[in-house]
């Protein structure tokens, strides 16, 4: 083990040296204010906010994939007999309408009963439903 010491006592100061807190001035570097905090974060929003958006709208879509997973079969046979699809409950359950049930009106003459005095109604063979047209 060695021992030195400063025999002269050069260069020894009695306290310990504490360097001055270093300003901006000092440094050259621009002084942060509370308002280039503000815009650093609105320039940090502008970036992430995209990426964000894109996240999100990743994550809303997974129950409308998964739904279309699930009904791709009955979505098929649908879309062959030409029927309207509507997804409901954010694409998790189906809602399916055959469009021929536009053309069907009540019948005029027996009031959609389908009987008048007690016979068949001869205009809508007893249905009580007529057909206005078919769909193109």
């Amino acid at each position: 083990m060695i021992n030195i010491s400063n025999s002269t006592s050069k260069d020894n100061t009695p306290w310990l040296p504490v360097q001055p807190a270093r300003t901006a001035a000092t440094t050259g570097a621009p002084a942060r204010t509370a308002t280039s905090d503000r815009s650093f974060r609105a320039r940090l929003g502008r970036i992430l906010a995209p990426s964000g958006r894109v996240l999100l709208s990743w994550l809303a879509a997974i129950p409308r994939r998964l739904g279309d997973r699930l009904f791709t079969m009955n979505d098929t046979e649908a879309y062959w007999r030409g029927w309207q699809i509507t997804k409901t409950r954010g694409g998790l359950a189906r809602s399916y309408r055959d469009p021929r049930f536009d053309t069907l009106a009540e019948c005029p003459k027996c009031r959609g009963a389908g009987v008048t005095a007690d016979l068949a109604c001869v205009p809508c063979l007893g249905t009580g439903r007529i057909s206005l047209g078919e769909v193109s």
